[in-house]
């Protein structure tokens, strides 16, 4: 099946089967992500370089497709798309390379990301540490959970504070 590389948009267009289908796709030095057979499904993928792979499921089990038809690229208004069009097994009445039919549309780069303002790290670094403030009102939350984990004390910035715990205290 096809290498890609750089991002992608993979969209299910067509379904013919009598087994489920899905495309699989395998990120090089990376993880694997699976596009389920359904008319519609989308994913994209923006790796480095990735492979592709069409499978279906027989009798329980999830195997590769016989023949995938990879279409050639062509450019419709500026977006490059490729069709594939695959055939699960052989056998009589197949319809011939409709059991899963995919559009590969290639997307434009993504222009850098600006810089965060200071706020924006400062609100991001704290949520990652269970702390939460609400807009103007000067509260501040310490979430924790687990059994060997401390009571949690709450101020509410009104001269009064709660104490909660989570996980057996």
């Amino acid at each position: 099946m096809p290498k890609y590389r750089g991002a992608h948009r993979i969209t299910v267009t067509g379904v013919q089967a009598e087994w489920p289908q899905r495309a699989v796709v395998t990120v090089r030095g990376g993880g694997t992500v699976v596009v389920p057979g359904v008319l519609g499904a989308s994913e994209l993928i923006d790796a480095e370089d990735w492979d592709l792979a069409v499978e279906h499921e027989h009798q329980g089990a999830w195997g590769p497709s016989i023949r995938a038809v990879v279409g050639r690229w062509e450019e419709r208004g500026g977006t490059r798309s490729q069709v594939i069009r695959c055939t699960d097994r052989d056998r009589v009445g197949n319809p011939g390379g409709r059991s899963l039919v995919l559009r590969i549309d290639q997307e434009r780069p993504r222009p850098p990301a600006a810089p965060e303002p200071a706020a924006a790290t400062w609100r991001a670094a704290t949520e990652s540490a269970g702390r939460h403030q609400e807009p103007g009102r000067g509260v501040a939350r310490i979430s924790t959970s687990g059994a060997d984990l401390p009571p949690v004390r709450t101020s509410t910035g009104s001269g009064t504070s709660t104490t909660s715990t989570s996980g057996g205290w």
